[in-house]
């Protein structure tokens, strides 16, 4: 217990008075949080907002091109610009404007689209009624124009190009309803009233899968981002716990230390237990600033969920598993440069397979499977399911299971490599 208190003032007198390490261990953290989060918030709002900067070119101006101009007038994600035909004669003066960055997608509708389309309607139905009078299907086909900016979001042109074929489907259904229509009151000698009926039968009703009763809750940037930077954060004190360890060794400190009775973790008990405080307080200081500052600048307020207990519990086992592959680190290497290099590079290729950057259901399949080992992934899909998924400890436990089993197997390979080393010497 002496060793440990002594080991745990010493590394706080040494923290205390270095700036440096203080603004890297706790202000760069909560900075980048609020950057990150700011940011993927203010893009969001952005797009569902002002939407996405459309061109639509309707040179058709009759049944298929007006109802595709008022569709995309409706549209949120499209914020469109009309022209027909007079600063835009063809798909090369589009291209030209669309390369400028002006515009992400552009629709180009060409002139007697509409005709083509009843021409081709009227054939079929012509041969489907009475074959012997048919009326010849022309072999035309309306050729409508999708430009996109290769640099465009490619969700966002999948929405708009969606969008401008569900409303081609809505046309050609309701010019084969009239001309069908037409068809059989020749028949049968009768005068049909009124066209297609306009109105939707279905209706759609959206919701989310949540394993509580919430209804009126949406889930959020700030619920996303908050959790996934914070690990990203915390994860990366393995610099500076890493980097100490190799100083205390180059420095003759821990030779000194070792003429101390105990073993080799029990020698370093207050040096780890002073960064899993620091990783516990950056991750305080990560949730405070979800409830209190980014409310301030126009964000969501996080909400972290009913279940406190299994929050801490999750929190406790990621700030020890980020301590545990500190002491990895720092036992593995015998430089700062190379713990700073490796734990670096590692910290990140991590956070970019366990979903931190890129989210897990648009990776490949395979890749899907490699992030399953990432630590920075088990702690990931524990917070979401506390934070977002309304979770509590059963739905956790597993993953608080791995970061701990991820936590003993760093502290058992540390001590084999140090006592292999040890003996080597």
């Amino acid at each position: 217990m002496y060793r440990l208190k002594a080991t745990f003032i010493k590394e706080y007198k040494l923290l205390s008075v270095d700036k440096t390490g203080i603004t890297i261990l706790f202000i760069m953290p909560v900075f980048l949080v609020f950057v990150m989060t700011l940011i993927q918030q203010q893009a969001y709002k952005s797009m569902s907002q002002s939407g996405v900067p459309v061109l639509l070119v309707n040179r058709d101006r009759d049944s298929l091109g007006t109802a595709v101009e008022r569709g995309f007038s409706n549209f949120p994600v499209a914020q469109l610009t009309v022209d027909h035909g007079e600063r835009f004669p063809n798909e090369d003066a589009i291209k030209k404007e669309i390369i400028k960055g002006k515009y992400t997608v552009a629709l180009y509708i060409p002139a007697n689209a509409t005709k083509i389309l009843e021409q081709n309607v009227e054939g079929i139905m012509g041969k489907m009624f009475n074959k012997d009078l048919a009326v010849a299907a022309t072999s035309s086909k309306v050729e409508i124009g999708i430009i996109i900016d290769p640099t465009a979001n490619k969700s966002m042109v999948i929405a708009v190009s969606g969008r401008l074929k569900q409303y081609l489907a809505d046309v050609k259904t309701n010019v084969l309803f009239n001309i069908m229509g037409n068809k059989i009151a020749g028949m049968m000698h009768v005068e049909i009233k009124g066209g297609m009926p306009q109105e939707d039968i279905f209706s759609y009703k959206e919701n989310y899968a949540f394993r509580d009763n919430r209804s009126s809750y949406q889930p959020d940037a700030v619920q996303h981002n908050i959790p996934a930077w914070a690990i990203f954060s915390i994860f990366f004190i393995v610099l500076p716990l890493g980097g100490g360890i190799i100083n205390e060794r180059s420095e003759g400190l821990f030779i000194r230390m070792r003429t101390l009775p105990g073993s080799y973790l029990s020698l370093l008990s207050g040096k780890l237990l002073a960064y899993f405080f620091i990783a516990l307080i950056q991750f305080m200081l990560v949730i405070l600033l979800g409830v209190y500052l980014l409310p301030l600048v126009g964000l969501p307020v996080l909400n972290i969920g009913p279940h406190l207990l299994p929050l801490i519990l999750l929190t406790v086992v990621l700030a020890m598993a980020a301590v545990g592959y500190g002491l990895f680190i720092g036992t593995l290497f015998d430089t700062p440069q190379q713990s700073a290099v490796f734990g670096g590079i590692s910290v990140l290729i991590m956070s970019a397979l366990g979903g931190i950057w890129v989210p897990m259901n648009i990776m490949p399949e395979v890749m899907q499977k490699i992030s399953s080992c990432s630590p920075l992934n088990w702690a990931l899909r524990g917070y979401y399911e506390l934070f977002i998924k309304g979770g509590d400890w059963q739905a956790i436990q597993g993953e608080v299971i791995k970061l701990l089993v991820f936590f003993f197997v760093c502290l058992a390979v540390s001590y084999r490599l140090f006592k292999h080393k040890t003996s080597s010497n």
